[in-house]
Formats: C-alpha cells, sequence, structure tokens
C-alpha cells in the first residue's frame, strides 16, 4: 500500500524551488536552513526526509537525485562528478536557462510552418485517398469526359505520394539521428559538407554561451571544458568541448583549435579580437549576440519560403479541385 501511494506522490522540487534554494546556498546559509526557507505546502514532505537523510549521515548528492525536477537533473549529475553541491546547482540553472531561452526563440519562429505544412500534406494526402474518387465518379456520372483531368489527377496523386512519404521519412531519420551516438555522426557529416549550416552556428554559439558560464564563475579554460566534456546528455556539446580540448593540449592556440569545420567560421574572428584586447568574455558575448541574429535571420527566410511554397501548393490544389467542380455545371448547362 506505501509502495502505491508513493506513485502518486510528487516527490520532486520544481524550477522555482530549485532556483530559490541556489540563491540561498550562493549565501554561504548551512544547506537545512536553506531547505527550510525554501519550505512551502507542495515540498514540505520533501525537505523532511531530505533534513532526516541528512541528520543520519547521508550526503546530499546521494539524496538529492530522486528530488530533482527533469529538466535540469542531467546537468546536475553530470557536473556533481567535479563540483559541490551548490556549485552543480547554480550552474545547471543557468545552463537550463541559456537552453529554454534558446528553444522558445527557435519554437516560436518554426512551429507554425511545420505544423501548417504537416497539415497541408496530411490533407493532401488524405483528400487523394478519399475525396478526388468522389468528385471523378460524379464527373462520370454526366458522361463527362476527363482524360486530361485523369491525367493531371495522377500526377496529383504522385506528386503528393512522393511529397508525404519524403516528409515521413524526414521525421523517421531525424528521431533515428536524435540518439546520443548517432547525432554526433550526422552533426560530424553536416559539418563536412555543409561547414555553416544552420545547425553549426546553433551548436557553436550554444557551446560557447556555455563556456562563458563556466568562466564566469570563475573556472579556467581547461576546467570548464572538463565540465562541459561530462555532459553526456548533450552529446554534441561534449562532442565540441572534447574536440577542442584536445586541439589545445596538443599545442594549437585558441585560435587554430576552433578553426574546424566543427565550429561556425566566425567564431576564428572574434576568437582573434579576443587576443588582441584584455575584454575576452566580451568578444565572445558579442559574438553569441551577432550568431543568435543571424540564426533568427536565416529561421525567418526558411520559414518565410517554406511558407510561400506550402500557400502556392494549397493554391494550386485548389485551383485543380475547383475545376474539377465546374465541369458538372458546364456539363448542366450543355443540356
Amino acid at each position: 500500500m506505501n509502495k502505491l501511494k508513493q506513485l502518486f506522490i510528487n516527490n520532486t522540487f520544481n524550477i522555482e524551488d530549485i532556483s530559490y534554494l541556489s540563491k540561498l546556498l550562493d549565501t554561504k546559509l548551512p544547506l537545512k536552513d536553506c531547505l527550510k526557507l525554501i519550505s512551502n505546502s507542495k515540498n514540505q514532505n520533501i525537505i523532511n526526509d531530505i533534513i532526516n537523510k541528512l541528520e543520519s549521515g547521508q550526503l546530499i548528492e546521494k539524496i538529492i537525485e530522486n528530488n530533482l525536477p527533469k529538466k535540469i537533473k542531467p546537468y546536475v549529475l553530470s557536473l556533481l562528478k567535479s563540483l559541490s553541491f551548490s556549485q552543480s546547482l547554480s550552474i545547471s540553472i543557468q545552463f537550463h536557462d541559456e537552453y529554454i531561452s534558446n528553444q522558445n526563440k527557435i519554437l516560436s519562429k518554426i512551429a507554425y510552418p511545420l505544423i501548417l505544412l504537416f497539415i497541408s500534406i496530411s490533407a493532401m494526402y488524405l483528400f487523394d485517398l478519399y475525396g478526388i474518387d468522389t468528385i471523378f465518379n460524379l464527373l462520370a456520372s454526366f458522361d463527362v469526359k476527363g482524360e486530361l483531368y485523369s491525367g493531371i489527377r495522377l500526377i496529383f496523386r504522385i506528386i503528393i505520394n512522393i511529397i508525404y512519404y519524403l516528409f515521413i521519412l524526414l521525421v523517421i531519420l531525424v528521431l533515428y539521428y536524435s540518439r546520443p551516438k548517432k547525432i554526433v555522426i550526422f552533426y560530424i557529416l553536416i559539418s563536412k559538407f555543409a561547414p555553416d549550416s544552420l545547425m553549426s552556428l546553433y551548436l557553436s554559439q550554444e557551446f560557447i554561451s556555455l563556456f562563458l558560464i563556466c568562466v564566469s564563475k570563475g573556472f579556467k579554460t581547461k576546467e570548464s571544458l572538463n565540465l562541459l566534456k561530462n555532459m553526456k546528455h548533450k552529446p554534441l556539446i561534449s562532442f565540441l568541448a572534447y574536440h577542442l580540448d584536445d586541439s589545445l593540449l596538443q599545442g594549437e592556440s585558441m585560435i587554430e583549435a576552433v578553426n574546424k569545420n566543427y565550429y561556425d567560421s566566425s567564431l576564428k574572428r572574434f576568437i582573434k579580437i579576443a587576443n588582441y584586447t584584455n575584454d575576452f568574455e566580451g568578444i565572445l558575448n558579442t559574438y553569441i549576440d551577432v550568431v543568435k541574429r543571424k540564426i533568427e535571420y536565416r529561421i525567418k527566410k526558411y520559414t518565410l519560403t517554406l511558407q510561400m511554397l506550402t500557400y502556392s501548393f494549397i493554391g494550386l490544389i485548389i485551383i485543380f479541385i475547383y475545376q474539377l467542380l465546374f465541369i458538372p455545371m458546364q456539363a448542366i448547362n450543355l443540356y
């Protein structure tokens, strides 16, 4: 019975609780006092359980794993390998906020075109299966010869099936390559054949953003890269950190290290500028701002193109259907 009850009891903090806890820990207050200060009716049982375990001699690193929100849990667990709990929590929240900020901006721009494309393709595919034959049967009942329209209908079916199954194939490929090992292979291929791709831009600015968060916390370049390398739940960030660290260990300069297909080509120019200034972080923050604007511009261009193609495709289909439906009216007038 107790195990059954546990299934319906929320034993995790929310993001807001964790953010408050992190800020309190930064003030150097004892952990137990910080937990008591964020206590409320929703998390009281969780906090009491954690405090009891702490008093029994257990470490917070071992206790907190099951109480962390899913969104920041992977960050905290990867950072706990090298940092204290308070440091891990603080950096994880900043990592999470950076990711959510980037994700929301991109999703807000591409969601509508993708939904529109999916609905239009699905609607046309269903119409081809169940609707268009009804129209042709109606034409046949008026003894209308529609050889031309039958040819167009065949072309329509071929085009719809090609687009529909290409869309399904694309979704399957995205799901397949979204797995940790596969997505790294996919990124290597993209970097080789399209070094200035949108994906390369996005990952380079995300990598530099996370790197600067670590640097702002007082970690040196090597330490920051090691923290990012441990983030196995973000395989591409770990991949970029590994190769940058490996290049630096081989004696290459930062400029030479980022002069690879894995990184955005414009990053090299900003690193070169940063080497001649005393504001390394400021220059890289400028790079992030520039790349974010570039990403927004590209997404806007791609989505606008996609919308225009979708609208044009829908318009042509409507004209074709209208012409088919107009044939019976012409046949009636002939009688």
